[in-house]
């Protein structure tokens, strides 16, 4: 705890519309430039010329005042729910990542088994100037390949 001397105050209001002063001190034989909020004891009688007890710490660029006995500062609700809306925006991401997983699969089965069920039906025409089954041919190809794409590599050669 050191002596801190006001050489200079404004009033002035937080962004929430409580009472604050900005306050020109000289502590440690330097001035520093200081906000003191509404809580900090005997607050509504600090003016030029007062001087109390505090301790200065530097956090960055703005130096802060600590009185004995004070107890730390409530968080204010959105910061007390960060973690808890952080979890929770998580929780969304993996269900959309999931989704959009199961989707990119299904479009690569649709497209995949379309391409090749064409292939295969062209490949099977045996006189390519009757082309009236071609369509029945890439149906029922088609419908093969997705019965068949999820396969165990178990059930198959080499691998069982």
């Amino acid at each position: 705890m050191i002596n801190i001397k006001v050489k200079g105050c404004v009033e002035k209001e937080t962004k929430f519309g409580k009472p604050m002063k900005a306050l020109e001190v000289e502590a440690e034989n330097e001035l520093r430039k200081v906000n003191l909020f509404s809580n900090f004891p005997d607050f509504a009688n600090i003016k030029e010329g007062s001087v109390f007890l505090a301790t200065m710490t530097k956090e960055g660029a703005y130096w802060n005042l600590s009185y004995e006995g004070q107890e730390k500062a409530p968080q204010r609700a959105f910061q007390a729910n960060k973690e808890a809306s952080v979890t929770k925006a998580m929780d969304r991401k993996e269900k959309s990542i999931g989704r959009f997983q199961d989707d990119k699969e299904f479009s690569i089965m649709v497209s995949s088994t379309m391409r090749d069920a064409v292939q295969l039906a062209i490949a099977e025409i045996k006189d390519i100037t009757t082309l009236n089954t071609l369509e029945k041919d890439i149906l029922k190809w088609r419908e093969w390949l997705i019965q068949n794409w999820n396969v165990d590599e178990k059930d198959v050669p080499p691998f069982n």
